[in-house]
C-alpha cells in the first residue's frame, strides 16, 4: 500500500507497481505516465484533448487509464509518438 508521504512526493514507481506495471518497462522512450490524485482523476481526463494535439496522428497510440477507488492515486500511461 502506498503511504500518504510517498504519494505527496509523487512516488511514481509505487503507483506503477500498484497497477501491475514494472517501472523499468514504463520509464523508457515513447512511454509516458501521469499520476493524479484519485479525487481529481476523472476531471483530469478532460485534458486528454489538449495532450492529443501533441501526438503524431500518423503513428499508433495507446492510452491506458488506471483507477482504483481504494487507492489514493490514478495512473495514466501513454504509448505515443509526439510531433516534432
Amino acid at each position: 500500500m502506498i503511504h500518504r508521504k510517498a504519494f505527496d512526493e509523487l512516488d511514481v514507481d509505487e503507483v506503477l507497481k500498484h497497477y501491475g506495471y514494472k517501472p523499468g518497462e514504463v520509464h523508457r522512450n515513447g512511454v509516458g505516465c501521469g499520476v493524479w490524485r484519485r479525487e481529481e482523476a476523472f476531471q483530469k481526463l478532460g485534458s486528454i484533448k489538449e495532450f492529443m494535439l501533441a501526438v503524431d496522428e500518423k503513428e499508433k497510440a495507446r492510452i491506458e487509464f488506471n483507477y482504483d477507488p481504494d487507492f489514493p492515486a490514478a495512473l495514466l500511461v501513454t504509448y505515443v509518438t509526439l510531433k516534432v
